[in-house]
């Protein structure tokens, strides 16, 4: 809330909440002090800068109201309807309260139901419409399916520094691991990339938080160095939620192996965590939440080194890149850097044209989704067992070689099939066209989370305007001017105008304000002026 985001601002404040913005009236000195304020933002502003402070804020359209002052006693004063409702010493405040312990008991997994053994071969009947049918199940089950109709209610192309979309490949079907963006740049062009991935699965957090935590900052890592990251960059924000806590030892066991499991991994691979948001309460009446510690890998790159998970081209060797892992099933932190810096050699070198991270559903999940976005086939070896095939292989690398080029990789692997131009995928005796696939991986949640209107429309005609002849104008110095007008909710105007920059363009960018009636009334004027001066709006 509000004295919490000023408090980390200065020593000593004196608080007016008699100032404070409300959404809702009615509320009191308390309700105001510590209710949440996410849409805000506080800032210190000297003095003599408030005013100057106030009116850039208002160029932009944004409500801003100075609210507290700084003091020279080390004190959180508030105030509300002119008394004095806390006043509180800043040394008692940096204490963090009253010092708090608790027992706990920690339950210890069992090895035998552990979510990183592989499935026992009595999973198969050994015959091919068992395998047939074990891959269908996969590719329409909720966790692997097609969340594309989901994914589109958002606007994954605002900003246009998107360096890979949600779903790559040309038909937009293989499932991006990493976001990765361009640096925002008010001008000039950048080559400097984020990146951003997870890692978590509730199945394995379940059977154990320690190992879940860890594997979870060690997938987010893998998917880092998948799409061509430099791991050794690598800062973590984890979000965890977890059950209710209580005064049961118990209770308390599951996040205290989570946050063990996830500072072994910080320390094991050097790279720290730098933020987070925690949750104790996932609890409804006997309902709990799975233990949950989700690890956000984030990281900084060139946009050269970027490359995407879905296969290239037909021909190229699928290769299957294990990740290290001790006696007690924890990944070893040591050799997976190893590993990932050896898969950025190869990436950079041209020899790997796309990875993907396998997860709890193995290798089957991996190549299938690759295979998706180009409408490509697999052919998959006979010697991988569906054991293999099918397991959980938590963090493994699936990679697509350039045909040729297997025996120049420097990272360790083994081959288990090749990308295809027939569309269709093959594993043994097994052959399932890529329709199939596709309707498999789509239906599951089409009626939920549409990706079709469902509606048949007539096409419209809209033939090209053909010009016989092309007049270019021989004077080059005039220069149109354009008008971009900003509404509230609007955006994209910072690439409108770069773009018609880059065409020889001129361009004005306006807010057009409306906190206040006057407000409208000078936009308006404003904005007419600039049309009056513009041969095109935008």
């Amino acid at each position: 809330g509000v004295s919490v985001a000023i408090g980390e601002l200065a020593a000593g404040l004196r608080v007016n909440l008699d100032s404070v913005p409300k959404k809702y009236a009615g509320l009191d000195g308390t309700e105001l002090a510590i209710s949440e304020s996410q849409e805000r933002m506080a800032v210190v502003v000297d003095a003599k800068d408030v005013n100057t402070f106030l009116e850039f804020a208002h160029s932009e359209n944004l409500e801003a109201t100075p609210v507290a002052v700084v003091t020279e006693e080390p004190r959180l004063v508030l105030t509300w309807r002119g008394k004095e409702i806390v006043n509180l010493s800043r040394a008692f405040l940096d204490t963090n309260g009253a010092h708090q312990e608790t027992d706990v008991t920690v339950e210890m997994p069992r090895r035998d139901i552990s979510e990183l053994n592989p499935h026992p071969w009595s999973w198969y009947n050994r015959g091919d419409e068992d395998i047939r049918g074990r891959w269908f199940s996969i590719l329409s089950d909720l966790n692997v399916c097609s969340q594309k109709g989901l994914v589109e209610m958002f606007d994954s192309s605002i900003g246009a520094g998107s360096v890979l979309m949600p779903y790559g490949g040309r038909y937009q079907m293989t499932e991006t691991q990493t976001m990765v963006a361009k640096v925002p740049a008010a001008n000039g062009e950048t080559n400097t990339v984020t990146m951003m991935s997870y890692g978590f699965d509730p199945n394995l957090s379940s059977w154990s938080p320690y190992h879940g935590a860890a594997w979870a900052v060690a997938v987010s890592v893998a998917k880092i160095a998948a799409s061509g990251g430099d791991v050794s960059k690598i800062h973590f924000t984890f979000q965890e939620y977890f059950r209710r806590m209580t005064k049961e030892p118990e209770r308390w066991s599951q996040p205290f192996a989570a946050l063990l499991g996830a500072y072994d991994a910080q320390t094991g691979f050097g790279l720290a965590s730098i933020g987070g948001k925690d949750s104790m309460s996932g609890t409804f009446e006997d309902l709990d939440v799975p233990p949950t510690l989700v690890s956000f890998a984030v990281d900084v790159a060139k946009v050269q080194d970027i490359i995407s998970p879905e296969f290239k081209k037909p021909g190229s060797r699928i290769v299957w890149i294990r990740l290290a892992r001790d006696e007690n099933q924890m990944p070893d932190y040591r050799k997976i850097l190893k590993t990932c810096q050896e898969l950025r050699e190869d990436i950079r070198a041209g020899r790997v044209l796309s990875a993907y991270v396998a997860g709890r559903f193995g290798i089957a999940e991996a190549v299938s989704k690759m295979a998706f976005g180009n409408h490509f086939g697999i052919k998959i070896e006979h010697d991988l067992s569906p054991v293999d095939f099918f397991s959980p292989y938590y963090g493994d690398f699936v990679a697509e070689v350039a045909e040729g080029q297997v025996g120049n990789l420097v990272s360790q692997y083994r081959v288990i099939g090749e990308v295809t131009a027939e569309e269709a995928f093959s594993y043994g005796n097994v052959r399932i066209s890529l329709s199939d696939a596709l309707a498999a991986w789509t239906g599951t949640l089409e009626n939920v989370f549409r990706t079709t209107a469902g509606e048949e429309k007539s096409e419209v005609e809209s033939p090209l305007f053909d010009a016989k002849d092309i007049a270019v104008c021989t004077h080059k110095i005039a220069q149109p001017h354009v008008f971009i007008p900003v509404f509230p909710g609007t955006n994209c105007e910072y690439d409108s105008a770069k773009a018609f920059e880059a065409a020889g363009a001129s361009v004005t960018t306006r807010v057009f304000r409306n906190l206040s009636a006057q407000d409208i009334r000078d936009s308006v004027e404003e904005f007419a002026e600039e049309i009056r001066r513009s041969q095109i709006i935008m």
